[in-house]
């Protein structure tokens, strides 16, 4: 992949966010502790220390199992040992930062994110091979800062990449598909990131035997714990599958799904990063009326969410399961919960996923 050149036709949030990620993408090396390949997530949180947090969570927990049968009591260890590696992490972080790259507006104009490492000198793709096309300098200025190539020209991008991401918005893309396709050969692999647009709407605007994905990642992939679901066209193999899943690595989680879970995905986890926002503003301001600040209430909510979600991908635990290992008979825990299930907590968010995805489901009709 060392020759590999990336293009972008489309350069905006998420854009930016996939580019970031594949600029962090180093060679595989398995005798390097720090190399950046990792099997999974899990595999992830570890690399910078040559570990696996998981197998280590599992050795632990097995350790302790020889001495307290009781499962609950195991969960609880188990919990402690994660929590305990929280600062192992904020510490492994800073190797992603760098003090000379800005941070980067997304949301809207008051929204920061962190300073973030730019590329690997030893990556298997370098700034200068990765080119960003868009109508206005705006969006590519995010490219720019990034050390990457940019452009106003799609054909430019098309001529210089094989792998090209068509990160354009869903109702611009028939215009896009029909500018480039004269220009796209049997090398190129066309990956879209637009919501709604089918394999089958992208493979028939496009020359017939055209290799051709869609991906659909999320916000957190702008700091790297993101969720991706792939899907391939029918041209597609398992080598440009792998390379693809090898470059968003970084990015967090990327999963290969059938195309039907695309929508799905976008109700879950494009759409469900909001619900999380709702969520832990409500758990931070109940905090606030009991007496918290603000500023305290808010780090804490992030961080139980946090570790709630670590515990979920590092125990492979069933949700119900971890929950039923917080509450005690008569305790603060059980309490709580009886109020959100009067208050219909579940049910609602079931809801919110369900009209996400057929919202989704809808622009893909148009």
């Amino acid at each position: 992949m060392e020759k590999m050149r990336v293009g972008f036709i489309g350069a905006g949030k998420m854009a930016s966010a996939v580019a970031q990620a594949i600029l962090l993408t180093g060679r595989i090396r398995s005798t390097t502790p720090s190399s950046f390949e990792a099997k999974s997530p899990q595999d992830n949180l570890g690399r910078y220390h040559g570990f696996s947090h998981r197998k280590l969570l599992r050795s632990q927990t097995e350790q302790m199992g020889a001495h307290h049968p009781g499962g609950q009591l195991r969960l609880f260890r188990s919990q402690n040992h994660v929590e305990s590696q929280s600062q192992t992490k904020q510490d492994t972080a800073s190797h992603l930062r760098s003090p000379g790259i800005g941070s980067t507006s997304y949301a809207r104009s008051t929204a920061t994110y962190p300073k973030m490492k730019c590329w690997r000198s030893d990556g298997d793709v370098q700034p200068v091979n990765i080119f960003a096309s868009a109508p206005s300098n705006r969006n590519l200025e995010k490219f720019q800062t990034l050390s990457c190539r940019t452009t106003h020209s799609n054909l430019e991008v098309l001529e210089n990449c094989t792998f090209v991401f068509l990160a354009t918005k869903p109702h611009v893309l028939p215009t896009v598909l029909e500018e480039i396709a004269p220009a796209v050969t049997p090398e190129h692999v066309v990956i879209s990131m637009a919501a709604g647009v089918t394999l089958e709407t992208l493979e028939e605007g496009l020359p017939a035997g055209t290799k051709v994905l869609r991906i659909i990642p999320n916000l957190p992939c702008v700091v790297q714990s993101g969720a991706i679901i792939l899907s391939r066209g029918s041209c597609v193999g398992e080598n440009e599958v792998d390379v693809l899943k090898k470059l968003l690595s970084p990015s967090g989680l990327c999963e290969e799904a059938p195309e039907s879970y695309i929508d799905i995905h976008t109700g879950l986890s494009g759409s469900g990063v909001a619900y999380v926002y709702m969520f832990a503003e409500a758990l931070a301001e109940g905090a606030v009326k009991m007496g918290m600040p603000g500023q305290l209430a808010n780090k804490i909510a992030a961080q139980t969410l946090l570790g709630a979600a670590k515990m979920m991908l590092e125990t492979g635990e069933h949700p119900a399961a971890l929950r039923s290992a917080v509450c005690t008979p008569g305790g603060t825990t059980i309490h709580a919960l009886h109020e959100l299930e009067k208050g219909g907590l579940r049910a609602t968010v079931m809801n919110a996923v369900e009209a996400a995805t057929n919202r989704a489901r809808e622009m893909g009709k148009r």
